[in-house]
């Protein structure tokens, strides 16, 4: 059952090895060839070594005719201990190099595919909904993306390297038992030794299911301690006026000693399994002793049946040690397949409807949206914008504003209704194609570690250097830009540090100016600005919206003073529509929030 499924998903990731399956191969052929010189070489080279330096047994007729035309007869005796002894540095050549290329390929291959595993998830986090974004932990994510990946990658190369080379070891030991009762048939009760094997299977399953238990809680615990580090380095301000310095110190030291209780057991059972794997081990080289000394084996047999038996228990103890690293690798695969096989609930149309540059008419039809499912924070909105007009919405915190505004580009997806664009359904286009007709700008602008000129030209990739100045003196941030160090190419720390709020608002204007997008969304824009900053960008702002389809998501009144129409928002619902002179007159909530801003 369980096993099952565990090795099924672990199988599905088998495709990350397709490009560099040749490599992988490779990989495996020198694990064989290392396995077959430890499995089958060694017990044979003691087996033909040990008689010939210690018991003066004859070597090979054709062997002995070589060696005796190239060597005087006097010397005869060191020659052939020479070409004997030799073969033991050489076996040992032989395991080296097979065990070094192993290695050093499953490296190369292991690196590629915690590439690829990373790669892919991180890809899906940029199409996922992102009410699953919203849902989530940010340091959890980052905890699987790189955490978890690296566990998955270990668990599918290092653990197949092993599944294939350590039961290649023990054929190739069992190949010489099997090869030894053929030449000596008394030494047959020595393969009763292998039932012991069984006794193996046990610590091997008890271990298992305990490892795999704990590293899932460990992973979970070390996507806490990632969660709190990120929120902890976010919150520095807050976190040092407050004096909260000690509190998250003992919060992070409560997280971390979890996280090392819940890791110990993990290593307690991990590293327990491999002693009484050797026990096992122990017993059966005893077994083999009583046994050898009741039907009279020389030393050299008994070694070499010993070093046999040695290598089909190594194998297992290493098998036993490889189970529990995939079944630890298994925590991370559940918990990395919560990004890759989340379902995509804003799936891309499959026969999308063309939408080139929009005029910019904007119909809700009887939109209605919630978050969870339960309560409703849109509740049928039917509204028709024209091309060209800039609408401000205001309400009440929590009226649904910015929720309107989002379910224009697709942030969300309505759950009735329909929200459409030109007469096309949101739904029914790309998403790209959707998007490229809305430049956004946000209370809180996002600036990207990189130079000015690289924040700006995000707004379209393709621009040239004087399309961006161009963008940047529409949005009066040429002359703040230019008394910088280095200019356009002044490089920001993260989250545009080194400017000023509105500083960084004017970037975040000059993006939309370079984008050129027929529709605008301005939420709470100047919302975090001083009075004197948020008067020196609404100017700009009124340049931006001049001949767009604009929505204007407003905390302020003088925001949208530009605005020929407005909506009102209140608990879901537009219980508003219309100029400021009518609304006033007409809408109580208006005249309402209107009048405590003019106080």
């Amino acid at each position: 059952g369980r096993r099952c499924v565990m090795l099924r998903q672990f199988f599905e990731y088998a495709r990350y090895l397709k490009p560099v399956v040749k490599l992988f191969i490779a990989a495996l052929a020198a694990g064989a060839v290392a396995a077959a010189a430890s499995g089958f070489g060694f017990p044979v080279m003691i087996a033909k070594v040990f008689p010939v330096v210690f018991d003066n047994t004859q070597i090979p007729p054709e062997v002995h005719d070589i060696i005796a035309r190239t060597v005087a007869p006097e010397h005869m005796h060191v020659a052939v201990l020479v070409a004997v002894c030799s073969l033991l540095p050489l076996i040992f050549a032989i395991r080296g190099i097979g065990t070094f290329f192993n290695v050093y390929w499953i490296s190369i291959v292991s690196m590629k595919v915690l590439e690829e595993i990373r790669l892919d998830a991180f890809s899906r986090l940029q199409t996922l909904p992102l009410s699953f974004i919203d849902r989530q932990k940010r340091g959890d994510l980052i905890s699987r993306l790189l955490n978890d990946a690296a566990g998955v990658q270990s668990g599918l190369v290092v653990a197949a390297n092993d599944i294939i080379k350590q039961p290649l070891t023990l054929l190739a030991a069992l190949g010489f038992l099997v090869y030894q009762v053929f030449v000596n048939p008394h030494t047959a009760i020595v393969l009763l030794n292998l039932g012991l094997i069984a006794l193996a299977v046990w610590p091997i399953r008890f271990f298992g299911r305990r490892i795999m238990k704990k590293a899932k809680l460990a992973q979970e615990e070390l996507g806490n301690i990632t969660a709190a580090a990120q929120e902890n380095l976010a919150a520095q301000r807050e976190i040092r006026s407050y004096g909260m310095q000690e509190q998250q110190v003992g919060l992070f030291l409560g997280l971390i000693q979890r996280f090392f209780q819940i890791n110990l057991r993990t290593v307690k059972y991990r590293h327990f399994l491999v002693p009484v794997l050797e026990i096992v081990t122990a017993l059966g080289l005893g077994i083999l002793l009583v046994k050898g000394n009741e039907m009279g084996m020389t030393k050299a047999e008994f070694t070499a049946l010993a070093a046999a038996l040695f290598m089909c228990y190594d194998p297992l103890k290493r098998l036993g040690v490889t189970l529990t690293n995939l079944k630890s690798a298994y925590a991370s695969l559940e918990r990395i397949n919560y990004i890759l096989k989340e379902p995509d609930t804003m799936p891309e149309p499959s026969d999308p409807v063309p939408l080139g540059r929009a005029a910019g008419r904007l119909d809700y039809d009887h939109v209605s949206f919630s978050y969870d499912g339960a309560r409703h924070v849109l509740n049928g909105i039917d509204i028709h914008i024209r091309p060209g007009e800039v609408v401000g919405l205001v309400g009440p915190s929590g009226a649904g504003k910015t929720t309107f505004a989002s379910l224009l580009p697709r942030f969300y997806d309505v759950s009735s209704g329909a929200v459409l664009v030109d007469g096309v359904d949101v739904r029914a286009a790309t998403l790209h194609d959707v998007r490229k007709n809305i430049a956004f700008v946000s209370q809180h602008p996002v600036l990207f570690h990189g130079t000015i000129m690289e924040n700006i030209r995000l707004g379209r990739q393709d621009a040239t250097d004087e399309e961006v100045i161009a963008a940047a003196r529409s949005a009066s941030a040429d002359e703040f830009i230019m008394g910088m160090p280095e200019g356009y190419q002044t490089v920001l720390g993260d989250g545009g540090s080194g400017l000023s709020g509105g500083q960084r608002q004017r970037v975040a204007i000059a993006r939309a100016f370079l984008k050129d997008a027929p529709i605008l969304i301005l939420d709470e824009a100047t919302a975090s600005l001083d009075a004197e900053s948020e008067a020196q960008i609404q100017h700009e702002l009124d340049r931006l919206v001049e001949g767009r389809t604009a929505l204007i998501v407003a905390h302020r009144f003088s925001s949208i003073r530009v605005a020929t129409r407005i909506l009102v928002f209140e608990d879901g619902r537009i219980v508003g529509d219309g100029t400021h002179e009518q609304l006033y007159a007409s809408c109580p909530l208006y005249r309402e929030l209107y009048d405590r801003q003019s106080l």
